[in-house]
């Protein structure tokens, strides 16, 4: 094997890639908590956004990755938090995170998931359970997504009636009585509480139907 000598060293630094006008690849961002429940070979997030709200716990929702945040809590509050808290939502807010898929998968989740048809059941119910913890009985966290639209008095009322209560209320839309969120997925550059993995809806679905 012949000796490489000073010259081939020359030859090869002058094909060396010119680097500062050609800048390596940015790696692919990741979320700093990844990975763990599955179904099959697919992976779906083991993500932590319900522990990352800032007290007082309540937060909107904004941007265009709302819906996919607000799916990718609802999972974690359904599988991965071990808190285990109840969920509380309507019919049209569901629908909204599972673009119309109609899944059967209340039953699975036995009776940590309250759909409501409509924002003043959702808040009866709310008022009723929080009514009940003062009165002595134990309670999970709750975590209640909604849609505050034209009602955000009613529901300021509500987070404030929970006042010292185990309660996340979290709502799509901007929120003029707190603190709001911008979610942007992991693979966007973006401060390490914002960024998320989306769960696909298909996956998500399979996922909440095997909690049986």
């Amino acid at each position: 094997m012949r000796r490489q000598t000073r010259d081939d060293i020359m030859i090869d630094l002058t094909r060396a890639p010119d680097y500062a006008n050609h800048p390596l690849p940015r790696p692919r961002r990741t979320a700093p908590h990844r990975l763990t429940s599955t179904d099959g070979d697919r992976r779906l997030p083991a993500q932590r956004l319900l522990h990352s709200i800032a007290r007082p716990l309540h937060c909107g929702v904004t941007g265009p990755f709302t819906i996919d945040w607000l799916r990718a809590a609802f999972l974690e509050a359904l599988i991965e938090d071990e808190r285990l808290p109840d969920v509380v939502t309507t019919q049209q807010d569901l629908s909204l995170m599972f673009r119309d898929h109609q899944a059967e998968f209340h039953n699975a989740l036995g009776d940590r998931l309250h759909v409501f048809p409509t924002l003043e059941d959702s808040v009866e119910h709310l008022e009723a359970k929080a009514d009940d913890i003062r009165a002595g009985h134990t309670a999970p966290i709750t975590v209640w997504i909604t849609t505050p639209g034209d009602h955000t008095d009613v529901i300021h009322q509500t987070i404030e009636y929970w006042s010292g209560l185990d309660l996340i209320a979290l709502l799509r839309g901007h929120w003029p009585h707190g603190p709001n969120r911008h979610p942007r997925p992991a693979a966007w550059p973006a401060t390490s509480t914002q960024e998320f993995d989306i769960p696909p809806v298909a996956e998500a679905l399979t996922a909440l139907q095997r909690q049986r």
